[in-house]
């Protein structure tokens, strides 16, 4: 067994936050550019008091519509009912149109709400009147959208779903209280072959003082010392934890057939980016510590 150990490079991270944030930057002062030299209000304009009345409601309206979306999406495990037969295939489809227009609703609701008082001041600055009134709701959206990308709002999400699947399967409350929430996918597969959330598979990781255990909502496995060819920690380049700096534990196996299977781990179910780095550290210690002979004895599931 032997540990190949990738750390990811700081200035890459930071081109890619660079690339993230200018891109947004560049086409945010784009627009602002192009309506700032469109006409000025004519007399039959909106008054600026209706225009703050109307802000207000339509802010009102699409902050409680994002609220009530979340919630909805969160306690219906984003509509999804039976349990009883795997569920991630189908759900990560509807979490992928939910992560666009859930958060959407309340960033326009946030937006419309600004420009309620910060319209007047813009206009005071010399701005086109559709500047005026449109610019802070981008700017809701684009901060938004920011903090989005490193606060995880799906993460209480996630770990709903893996308890209700696994207590389904058998897994008791006790067990699910020693696991590490995980996700699994195929480091192999390229950036275009992937269709919004990464994760293949979500499940727990439990350790024993002979294997380790997953069960997932596809698959189960347990995997002894000797299946464990190698631990490598390599960044995803094709997804948001390098924003983190994040070097996704990925397990080589092998396998009774003789070949091997290379599976990448995601912990799921934590609050921000850099939380998802932490956890990912803790897990390959807990790794490491196990192929030493010194893992935590959890219970294996499907035995108490």
């Amino acid at each position: 067994m032997s540990t190949n150990a990738k750390p990811v490079s700081k200035i890459r991270v930071f081109l890619m936050w660079a690339i993230l944030v200018g891109n947004i930057l560049f086409w945010s002062a784009f627009w602002i550019w192009y309506n700032s030299g469109r006409a000025q209000p004519s007399a039959d304009a909106i008054p600026a008091f209706a225009h703050a009345i109307l802000m207000i409601f339509l802010g009102g309206f699409f902050l409680v519509a994002g609220v009530m979306s979340y919630l909805i999406v969160l306690f219906t495990h984003c509509l999804t009912f039976n349990f009883s037969r795997p569920v991630w295939s189908a759900l990560k489809a509807r979490l992928f149109i939910a992560n666009i227009f859930v958060p959407l609703l309340a960033a326009l609701g946030v937006g419309f709400l600004a420009s309620a008082v910060l319209s007047p001041i813009l206009l005071q600055l010399g701005l086109s009147e559709s500047t005026a009134r449109m610019a802070p709701v981008l700017g809701a959206v684009v901060i938004l959208q920011l903090l989005q990308v490193w606060i995880l709002v799906w993460s209480p999400l996630e770990t709903r779903v893996i308890q209700r699947r696994l207590q389904a399967l058998g897994i008791t409350p006790e067990q699910l209280k020693s696991g590490f929430y995980l996700g699994l996918s195929n480091p192999a597969r390229g950036t275009f072959q992937r269709f919004g959330t990464i994760e293949e598979d979500m499940g727990m990781l439990w350790f024993t003082p002979a294997q380790m255990v997953y069960w997932g909502d596809g698959e189960q496995w347990a995997i002894g010392r000797d299946q464990l060819v190698e631990v490598e920690r390599r960044a995803d380049r094709g997804s948001t934890t390098m924003l983190s700096g994040t070097a996704h534990v990925i397990l080589h196996l092998q396998l009774p057939d003789g070949t091997q299977r290379q599976i990448r781990l995601h912990t799921e179910g934590v609050a921000t980016m850099g939380g998802k780095r932490k956890a990912m550290d803790k897990l390959s210690e807990q790794i490491e510590a196990w192929r030493s002979w010194s893992g935590a004895a959890a219970t294996e599931p499907g035995t108490a």
